[in-house]
C-alpha cells in the first residue's frame, strides 16, 4: 500500500528452524521449575510465586533458599515444601518443552527468549531490519566503487598482530560508512555532510516490532557445533527458541524517496536477500557434509533468510562478499578469526577444511538436525 513516497508492505517471517532472539537474561534452576520426568520447563511469575509462599508461611524459607549457594533447585525445594504440580496454577505464567535439556546431565541455564512488558514473546524490529541490512549491504558491495582501498586495509589490518582487533573495528566502520552512508545530507549553515545515521541509506526502510507471538512457539534447544565432516561438538548452552514452522507477522516501511538514492526499492531488497543466501550456500554451508538426521527445510513461498542469535559468523558478515574470489576472501576470513579466536583453530581452515569458519551452527529439535535461525520471509 503506498502513501505517497511511502510503501507500506505486510512481512511474514515463516521459521524453517528454531530462531533466538535473545532478551540478554540467563535464568538459573533458582528461576525455574524443572521437570525432567515430564521433560518440561515452568516458568513462575515470581510477584505472584513470592505472594503465594507469603500466604504458605514459607517467605522466609523462600529467601534463605534464595540466598543459599548450596541450594540451587526452585524444584526441589518447592517439593520440600509440598508444593506440587496442583498448585502450579497459582504461579506459573508458562511452560515449555524442556528438549533434550531433560536428559542432558549440564543443564544448569536457560538464555531466554525476548518477551514485552506483558511477558509475551516477539520479535523486535531490529533484528529483522539487522538481516535486511547485512543483505543489503552485500547488494551494494557488487557496485564497483574503489572497494580496492577497504580491501587493502583490512589485510594490512590484519598483519599488526596486536591492534588487529581495534584496528578492524574501525575499518569495519569506515566501509558500513561508505555503503550505507551516502544521502549526501548537509548542514544548511556550513554546507559540510552531517555525519552518522542521517546519512545512512537505512533510513528508508522502517521495520515493526512483530505482533506478540504465543508461548507455545517456545521450546528450548541446545547448541551443536558442526565441522565440515560431520562430527559436532555439544555445548552445555541451552536456548529458548521459537519451533519451526512459526509465524511472525511485521510491518515494513519503504521511504521510496531515500531508497532510490541506492537504486533501492521492494524488488531489488528481495533479490538482494535472494543473493546473499546464495552466496552464503556458496561460500560457506556447502562445504559442511549433511546427515541423515538433517530435517529436509526451504522456502516455499518466500526468501531464505538467517537470522537472530546463535547463527554464525557468516550469516552477519559482509566479508565474503567484499571480494569476488572465493579463495581470497577465505584466508582473509581465516586470518580474522585466528587473529581474534587463536585457541580455535582457524589456522587450519584453509588448508583442512576449505572453509572459514570451520563451525556450522545447528541444533537438533524433535530428532532432527536444523541451522540455527534459518527462515523464511514473504512479501505479502
Amino acid at each position: 500500500m503506498r502513501y505517497g513516497h511511502l510503501e507500506r508492505i505486510s512481512v511474514r517471517l515463516r521459521t524453517l528452524a528454531p530462531l533466538f532472539i535473545g532478551s540478554g537474561e540467563t535464568l538459573t534452576k533458582k528461576e525455574y521449575i524443572f521437570d525432567s520426568r515430564k521433560g518440561l520447563i515452568y516458568f513462575p511469575d515470581m510477584p505472584k510465586l513470592s505472594r503465594f509462599l507469603k500466604e504458605r508461611g514459607l517467605m522466609q524459607k523462600f529467601v534463605i533458599f534464595l540466598m543459599d549457594p548450596g541450594q540451587k533447585d526452585l524444584k526441589v525445594f518447592l517439593d520440600h515444601q509440598n508444593v506440587g504440580l496442583k498448585d502450579y496454577a497459582g504461579f506459573i505464567r508458562y511452560s515449555i518443552d524442556a528438549g533434550e535439556a531433560a536428559y542432558s546431565q549440564r543443564f544448569r541455564g536457560v538464555l531466554t527468549f525476548m518477551k514485552d512488558g506483558e511477558g509475551y514473546p516477539y520479535i523486535p524490529g531490529s533484528s529483522l531490519k539487522g538481516a535486511l541490512r547485512t543483505a543489503i549491504g552485500a547488494k551494494l558491495l557488487q557496485k564497483d566503487v574503489g572497494w580496492d582501498y577497504h580491501r587493502t586495509n583490512v589485510e594490512r589490518g590484519i598483519q599488526n598482530y596486536r591492534g588487529a582487533k581495534k584496528y578492524l573495528e574501525s575499518e569495519e566502520k569506515s566501509l558500513n560508512q561508505k555503503i550505507f552512508e551516502i544521502l549526501n545530507i548537509k548542514n544548511p549553515k556550513s554546507d559540510e555532510r552531517l555525519p552518522g545515521p542521517i546519512n545512512d541509506i537505512m533510513r528508508g526502510i522502517q521495520v515493526s516490532d512483530s505482533r506478540i507471538l504465543d508461548h507455545k512457539q517456545l521450546t528450548l534447544i541446545g547448541k551443536y557445533d558442526r565441522k565440515p565432516d560431520g562430527s559436532y561438538h555439544l555445548l552445555p548452552i541451552f536456548r529458548e527458541c521459537l519451533i519451526p514452522g512459526s509465524e511472525a507477522h511485521f510491518s515494513v516501511t519503504l521511504e521510496t524517496s531515500i531508497l532510490e538514492k541506492a537504486g533501492l526499492n521492494r524488488m531489488t531488497i528481495e533479490d538482494a536477500l535472494h543473493t546473499f543466501s546464495d552466496m552464503y550456500y556458496e561460500n560457506f554451508e556447502q562445504f559442511f557434509r549433511e546427515l541423515p538426521e538433517d530435517a529436509s527445510v526451504q522456502a516455499m513461498e518466500g526468501v531464505d533468510i538467517i537470522m537472530g542469535g546463535g547463527t554464525g559468523f557468516v550469516s552477519k558478515t559482509m566479508t565474503y562478499n567484499l571480494y569476488q574470489d572465493r579463495g581470497k576472501a577465505l584466508q582473509l576470513v581465516c586470518r580474522i578469526l585466528s587473529n581474534q579466536f587463536p585457541k580455535h583453530k582457524h589456522n587450519l581452515d584453509v588448508s583442512k577444511y576449505k572453509v572459514s569458519p570451520h563451525i556450522l551452527k545447528t541444533t537438533l529439535y524433535k530428532g532432527q538436525y536444523y541451522q540455527m535461525g534459518r527462515c523464511e520471509l514473504v512479501f505479502e
